[in-house]
């Protein structure tokens, strides 16, 4: 299991987080902090946490979970549950990161929400996770996945939540590369 890839204080640190991140968010809720002011702590405390492992992956043991909004609405090949329907037009990320994936050899999927990303970690059963997606699934998520080690990035929403939202391709390549144990100098 991915515990291998941790040491155990770096483990036992992220525990420590995740029962201590829903005091601090009911408490932070009480004093009128906003939801995504948390959310966002807790996700940059664990991504901390996460990236100062050292990791060496095989990438068929890497899954690499984006949101289903990645792609544009107009677009007719619908990448939910078959992301190879995507036609690589340039239109959205997806094409580029199947690119990634086919360069790589992790596995990629597309999820709708928290349920169907769920089935997905069961069934591919990763060592780590790199996770897309807006502030409040990736502090769920990563709640969920515990101990996974998962490096969350923040998808960018330019049209709103959940409409035709945008990643830092760099960021989901560098994530990859921690996982992989790739060294950048």
């Amino acid at each position: 299991m991915s515990r291998q890839y941790q040491s155990n204080c770096i483990l036992l640190q992220r525990r420590l987080l995740n029962y201590v991140y829903p005091v601090i968010y009911l408490f932070g809720r009480m004093f009128g902090v906003k939801r995504e002011t948390l959310e966002l702590w807790y996700i940059r405390r664990s991504n901390a946490l996460n990236q100062s492992c050292e990791y060496h992956v095989p990438a068929e043991k890497i899954l690499l979970l984006v949101p289903h909004c990645l792609q544009r609405d107009s677009c007719e090949h619908k990448i939910t549950r078959h992301i190879d329907n995507c036609e690589q037009c340039g239109g959205c990320k997806i094409g580029a990161l199947l690119a990634l994936r086919n360069r790589y050899g992790f596995h990629l999927e597309a999820a709708t929400g928290g349920t169907l990303a769920r089935q997905l970690v069961k069934q591919y059963t990763p060592e780590v996770i790199v996770a897309v997606a807006c502030h409040r699934d990736l502090a769920s998520g990563l709640m969920d996945v515990f101990p996974l080690p998962v490096i969350g990035i923040l998808n960018e929403r330019p049209f709103g939540p959940c409409f035709n939202t945008d990643v830092n391709l760099l960021s989901v390549q560098g994530a990859v590369d921690k996982f992989l144990g790739v060294r950048h100098e």
